[in-house]
């Protein structure tokens, strides 16, 4: 359920795993540490690689390291946070957000939180998600709000340019 007020919009629901996943991507959280995993398992690797008068010695130990290093830092470690993030922050269970010209805040139960707009670092659009990153007590506040909890017409453009206005795309 959504509805839109002069610059308030408000929406009602929860997020999919799948949801999340998605904005996890599109907000790019984790490309630092996939590009740090690679530089550490390129380090790994040359440990096991010698060069001699004979050519190239390869120290199997070192190498399988490296492959260990790299498969999880590139690919389990990232998904596992992601799945953290979804459990932590109950994504799953249903939400009321506010986006408004202070700021965004999410209520959940007799809980809410709020993320003022100078602690919010970019927005980002993808085909079913409006993703908002932020800064709130030295964590990072990833806000998703699913297209599909917008039914006015012309709301979620209306959120999208909201969004671009207030928050940027990062650069």
């Amino acid at each position: 359920m959504s509805e839109i007020h002069a610059a308030s919009f408000t929406a009602t629901g929860s997020v999919t795993r799948d949801e999340y996943d998605e904005a996890a991507r599109a907000a790019g959280l984790f490309r630092r540490g996939r590009v740090v995993a690679a530089l550490g398992t390129v380090l790994l690797a040359s440990a096991g690689v010698t060069l001699s008068s004979d050519g190239l010695t390869l120290d199997p130990v070192p190498l399988g390291v490296a492959v260990v290093y790299g498969l999880f830092g590139l690919f389990v470690l990232p998904r596992w946070a992601v799945a953290r993030g979804f459990r932590s922050g109950r994504a799953a269970e249903e939400k009321r957000v506010v986006v408004d010209g202070s700021g965004i805040e999410v209520f959940r139960g007799e809980e809410s939180q709020r993320i003022v707009w100078d602690e919010m670092r970019y927005y980002h659009e993808t085909p079913r998600l409006h993703v908002f990153v932020g800064r709130s007590r030295r964590r990072t506040c990833l806000v998703v709000l699913p297209k599909r909890l917008f039914t006015a017409p012309g709301e979620s453009d209306l959120l999208a340019a909201f969004g671009q206005e207030r928050a940027g795309d990062g650069s």
